[in-house]
């Protein structure tokens, strides 16, 4: 398992969010940001229409880094 904050996924907080994997990650994330950062998943979702892979690109790396926790 792995634990990052909202900060370190391109988010506003630094509320931990953690996972088994990356994509289970990005539903956690996602769903965090729409419940508490509206702002954010705006420009999340802007980002998404015009690069639907750049987050990913952008994120993914950060995550295989991460400590094993």
């Amino acid at each position: 398992m792995k634990t990052m904050t909202c900060r370190e996924l391109g988010g506003a907080c630094d509320e931990y969010l953690s996972a088994q994997t990356w994509d289970e990650m990005v539903k956690k994330m996602t769903n965090h940001v729409m419940a508490k950062h509206p702002d954010v998943a705006e420009k999340m979702k802007k980002m998404h229409e015009q690069d639907p892979k750049k987050w990913g690109k952008e994120m993914k790396p950060k995550w295989d880094v991460a400590a094993e926790v």
